[in-house]
């Protein structure tokens, strides 16, 4: 009895050997190598999110993570070697972006709707030289982004309307240059908005499929440009009251 007890400790010890070297068994102290290195990278602090694909796995010699700057609440992510060494991040590029989202943001604010937005932006400049703290004004005009695009979440309201929308869109748009502006707009019922905006601001990016176990009453694509504006504003009006989805 006692030798098939050894036995099975031995193999119970393998096992969570086998774990630990996996990433399984060491979430803390990950967590806290990959905040030192960030720190050591960019200065500041840093609070790890999430964990996803760990190093010594069959298919990985990294783990990735969701990141947030303590300082500044811009959630990214990283992937770091097992030496420690931040291999990839995209903290500068989401700090810029940022600036756009919380322009936005303000934009629809002051049109009296209540919103979140997470934006990305597309160049054919090379912007893997872009400083960290670069004004977005400052980036736009170096950089020459061509598409600035991402997602709206917008509380449900019966003052949201088209001519609003469109106005802080288009306050927005002329704020950034008139670089094209387009954005999934979801729209969420009043009593789940705070809920869902909380999960929205502790992820680095998202797409469409995120919201499908989200209660939403509507979604729909919208986007400013030079010469136009769709949908128009007596189409958004009904939009923005519900009852349509996304293709």
């Amino acid at each position: 009895m006692n030798k098939i007890l050894c036995k099975k400790a031995g193999v119970i010890l393998i096992i969570m050997s086998i774990l630990g070297l996996m990433g399984c068994g060491n979430d803390k102290y990950t967590a806290e190598r990959i905040e030192k290195a960030l720190t050591e990278k960019y200065g500041g602090t840093f609070k790890v999110l999430a964990l996803g694909n760990r190093y010594g796995t069959l298919t990985n010699d990294y783990v990735q993570a969701d990141v947030k700057a303590v300082d500044s609440d811009v959630v990214f992510s990283a992937k770091m070697s097992p030496k420690g060494e931040i291999l990839v991040d995209n903290y500068i590029s989401k700090t810029v972006l940022s600036q756009l989202e919380k322009m936005l943001n303000s934009n629809l604010e002051s049109e009296g709707i209540t919103a979140k937005s997470m934006m990305s932006g597309f160049s054919k400049s090379n912007t893997s030289e872009v400083e960290l703290g670069t004004p977005l004004n400052e980036f736009i005009s170096k950089y020459k982004p061509y598409l600035f695009s991402g997602y709206l979440v917008i509380k449900e309201s019966q003052n949201n309307t088209g001519v609003a929308l469109t106005n802080a869109f288009q306050k927005t748009f002329n704020e950034i240059q008139n670089i094209d502006l387009r954005a999934n707009v979801w729209i969420i019922p009043e009593e789940n908005y705070d809920e869902i905006v909380a999960e929205m601001s502790q992820l680095p990016d998202i797409d469409n499929s995120w919201f499908d176990d989200k209660e939403t009453l509507s979604s729909f694509k919208f986007s400013i440009e030079t010469d136009s504006v769709s949908p128009d504003e007596n189409e958004l009006n009904k939009l923005l009251q519900g009852g349509v989805k996304l293709d």
